[in-house]
């Protein structure tokens, strides 16, 4: 029986942060998240709010604190793109590395020690992207700490307002042709509800403390073979036409460059150039978790 606890849920707005809340919320858990948004009429009035707010050293610490001995750190914090900068730009700098620091760092004031912290899978401070060299820094100085720590490292994530598969499916919406750069990079993307359920899990579930945890689903896909699901979810049947990765630098510099949301950057394509799947037969959500991975497709209509 689980224990119901203080949970300061860092990124808990977001989409994942969604799925998590909820699930914390059934636990019986206290869920306190800080959002930089006062406005916040859409999530569960049980929640406090800490509102128009910085993840500041000082704020955290002030936060973190307040919690006893069964309190909880839940970073969801996570960015996809980033200007370029060796080993990575200021964005992946501060919101993968320097706010880990800053949290392990809070634990200072605290008798709280249990630190879960969602990375990525392919993690790596050697790997050939920023965004996973700044993922892999974050995950080691979490490993050299002294806290109660787990990181769960999970492949794209997908659900029914998810930003990878939903993206692709606007899109085959609108082109009925789409070129493709690393058609046949391989993910094995997991259901955001299996990923929410191993971490209310990690939880009090002692087997998983200083434990880093590969997630993924069922199945492994080819980039391309994405696209066309996302388009089944559509109904549309886009022609997508595998493209050279010289061609696919330039298309994904011009995406940089375009004004609002940036669908694809280059960064991207570094991370492709290694598979984003489990690297054994060892299915952690099933194994350690008694989860049953939730299929891609049932996303589909």
């Amino acid at each position: 029986m689980s224990q119901a606890a203080t949970v300061l849920l860092i990124g808990g707005s977001g989409f994942l942060g969604r799925y998590v809340t909820s699930l914390l919320l059934e636990r019986g858990d206290k869920v306190i998240i800080p959002t930089r948004s006062a406005t916040i009429s859409h999530h569960p009035i049980e929640v406090t709010w800490i509102t128009d707010t910085e993840l500041s050293q000082e704020h955290l610490n002030q936060w973190v604190s307040k919690l006893d001995s069964g309190g909880v750190v839940i970073n969801l914090v996570g960015q996809l793109h980033d200007r370029p900068g060796f080993p990575y730009g200021p964005v992946f700098k501060e919101a993968h590395v320097e706010l880990v620091k800053r949290l392990i760092n809070a634990f200072n004031h605290s008798p709280a020690r249990r630190f879960i912290h969602i990375s990525s899978l392919g993690a790596d401070s050697h790997g050939p992207s920023m965004y996973q060299r700044s993922k892999g820094d974050a995950e080691r100085y979490i490993k050299e700490s002294s806290l109660n720590w787990t990181i769960l490292r999970p492949s794209v994530i997908f659900g029914s307002d998810d930003q990878f598969i939903q993206l692709f499916a606007s899109l085959c919406n609108i082109f009925p042709v789409i070129p493709l750069a690393s058609a046949q990079s391989r993910f094995q993307p997991v259901a955001v509800s299996d990923v929410a359920q191993a971490i209310s899990q990690s939880i009090d579930q002692r087997n998983t403390f200083h434990q880093s945890i590969d997630l993924g689903g069922p199945s492994i896909y080819t980039l391309k073979e994405l696209v066309e699901l996302a388009g089944r979810t559509v109904n549309k049947k886009p022609l997508v036409i595998p493209m050279p990765h010289a061609l696919g630098v330039i298309q994904a510099w011009a995406f940089e460059h375009l004004p609002g949301k940036t669908l694809m950057s280059r960064d991207n394509l570094a991370s492709m150039q290694r598979d984003n799947v489990l690297p054994s037969q060892y299915q952690s959500l099933k194994e350690l978790f008694n989860i049953n991975p939730t299929a891609l497709e049932t996303l589909l209509p």
